[in-house]
Order: C-alpha cells, then sequence, then structure tokens
C-alpha cells in the first residue's frame, strides 16, 4: 500500500510504500496503518502520514 507522507522539516512529499514509511518514521507498518484508519494522520517529529482518501 502506498501512503503520503510529507517531511516537516521541508514540506516535501511523496507517494511511498508503507513499509518505507515504517523506517523513516521508526515505527511499525501496522502501528501507521491503524492510526490512518483511526485519525487520517500518522505524525512524528519528522514526518507526517497522510490518508489517501
Amino acid at each position: 500500500m502506498h501512503i503520503l507522507v510529507r517531511d516537516k522539516r521541508t514540506g516535501a512529499e511523496d507517494w511511498i510504500l508503507i513499509e518505507h514509511a515504517a523506517m523513516l518514521m521508526g515505527m511499525e507498518a501496522d502501528d501507521i496503518d491503524a492510526a490512518l484508519e483511526e485519525f487520517g494522520e500518522c505524525e512524528v517529529e519528522d514526518f507526517i502520514a497522510l490518508d489517501p482518501e
């Protein structure tokens, strides 16, 4: 699954695989998926993942 991830430092956005986002964000892919389902976003210090829908 691809998700939209924004680098909060630069504002750059890109569609990447959730597994890649998990590595960037220092989280498990399942935790990101659950947060996207519940809140529509998942945020850490430097990145924010957004629900594509």
